[in-house]
C-alpha cells in the first residue's frame, strides 16, 4: 500500500464507482418503470458486478490497495446503487477526516505518554551499563516491575528479552507473578524465547566441540555457557541441577588442560558452593587464595563455605585481616559486608 493515510488509485476507483452508480440507477429506474422483466435486470446487475471484478483483477495498481475496490464490489453486489454511493461517500468522509487527524503514532503516543522513546532509551542504557554482579544496578528494574505502568513494564520485559544476561533472570521470573495478565503473558513468552536461544547456542557450541575435541577454548566456551544458563534462574530445579553438573564437568576438563586458570577455578568453586558442596568448594577456593589470585567476591564465597561447614573459628581468623579489602569493594552487597563485620567485631566466646 503506497500510503497508509490515503487510498491507492483513488481517482480511478472514484470514477469506476461513479460509472457503477450510474448503471445501477438506470437499472433501478427501469425496474420501477416496468420497462423490462425482473430477471433481465438481475442478469444486467450481475454483469455490472462481473465487470467490477474484471476491473479489480486486471486494472494496473488497483490490487496494491484493495480496501475500497473490495468494498465497492461487495456493496454493489448486495445493495445495488447504494453500494457505489456508499463507497463514494466513504472516500469523501475519509479524505476529509485524514486532513484533520495526525498519524497513528502520534495518536498512540497521546494515549500512552509513558511509552516514549526517551524512556526506552534510558532503560536501554541502564541495561547496557548495568553490572551483572551488582545487585544495586538491578534495583531500577525491580522498581519498574513493582511500581511502573503497564507500558513501562512491557518495555522493561522487551529490553530484558533483547539484551538478556543471567542477572536479569530473577526479575523476569518475578514478572510471571505480576498482577497484570498482559505482563505475565509477555514475561512467559520472553522466557520461552530466551530458553530457545539458550538451547540453540548449546547445540552450536557442542557441535563446535565435537568437531574438534582438542579445542580447549571451545570447551571453555561451552562450560561458560552452561554456567550462565544455571545463573539465569529461569530453568526449573531439575534442569538447573543437570546444567550445573554439565558445567562442572566441562570446567574440570578444561582445568585439566589449563591448571593455572584462576578464573575457571573460581567459577568451579561458585558452582560447587551454590550446589551445597561446601567442603569441595572450600578446597578449590583455598587453592585460588593461596595463589593470591582471589577477588573480594571469592574471599566472601570462601567465608560462606567455612560458615556452612561450621568452621567458625577459621572464619573469624580469616575475615579479620581482610575486612578493609572487603569493605572497599564496590560489587559486594551491603548485607554480605555487614555479616562479615559482625563476625570480625563479635566478642569471642
Amino acid at each position: 500500500m503506497p500510503d497508509d493515510r490515503g487510498f491507492g488509485q483513488a481517482r480511478q476507483t472514484a470514477a469506476t464507482a461513479l460509472v457503477a452508480l450510474s448503471a445501477e440507477c438506470i437499472l433501478l429506474h427501469a425496474f420501477f418503470a416496468s420497462e423490462a422483466r425482473g430477471w433481465i435486470l438481475m442478469v444486467i446487475h450481475l454483469g455490472i458486478v462481473g465487470m467490477l471484478c474484471l476491473w479489480y483483477r486486471f486494472s494496473p495498481g488497483i490490487r496494491a490497495d484493495v480496501r475500497v475496490p473490495l468494498m465497492l464490489i461487495s456493496s454493489t453486489a448486495a445493495l445495488g446503487p447504494l453500494g457505489p454511493a456508499g463507497t463514494l461517500l466513504t472516500m469523501i468522509l475519509a479524505r476529509w477526516h485524514m486532513r484533520k487527524t495526525g498519524p497513528f503514532e502520534e495518536w498512540y503516543q497521546a494515549l500512552f505518554p509513558d511509552m516514549n522513546a526517551e524512556t526506552d532509551e534510558e532503560l536501554a542504557r541502564t541495561a547496557a551499563d548495568s553490572d551483572p554482579e551488582s545487585s544495586a544496578s538491578l534495583a531500577p528494574f525491580s522498581e519498574i516491575l513493582a511500581f511502573g505502568s503497564l507500558n513501562q513494564k512491557q518495555a522493561l520485559i522487551t529490553l530484558i528479552d533483547q539484551s538478556f544476561r543471567p542477572a536479569f533472570g530473577p526479575i523476569l521470573k518475578h514478572a510471571l507473578t505480576d498482577d497484570i495478565n498482559a505482563v505475565r503473558v509477555q514475561a512467559a513468552t520472553a522466557m520461552n524465547k530466551i530458553e530457545d536461544r539458550m538451547h540453540s547456542k548449546t547445540v552450536e557450541l557442542r557441535r563446535q566441540l565435537n568437531g574438534n575435541p582438542e579445542d580447549v577454548e571451545a570447551l571453555r566456551a561451552l562450560a561458560r555457557h552452561y554456567d550462565q544458563c544455571v545463573y539465569s534462574r529461569i530453568l526449573d530445579s531439575h534442569r538447573e541441577e543437570e546444567t550445573r553438573e554439565l558445567a562442572l564437568e566441562a570446567y574440570r576438563r578444561y582445568i585439566n588442560a589449563r591448571p593455572d586458570d584462576a578464573e575457571t577455578r573460581i567459577a568451579i568453586s561458585r558452582l560447587l558452593l551454590r550446589g551445597g558442596q561446601y567442603s569441595e568448594a572450600a578446597l578449590w577456593l583455598e587453592e585460588t587464595i593461596h595463589a593470591d589470585s582471589a577477588s573480594a567476591q571469592a574471599e566472601l564465597w570462601y567465608m560462606e563455605s567455612l560458615y556452612n561447614l561450621g568452621r567458625f573459628a577459621e572464619l573469624r581468623t580469616y575475615a579479620q585481616p581482610r575486612m578493609n579489602q572487603i569493605e572497599s569493594s564496590d560489587n559486594l552487597p551491603s548485607t554480605a559486608m555487614e555479616a562479615v563485620r559482625l563476625w570480625v567485631e563479635a566478642p569471642r566466646q
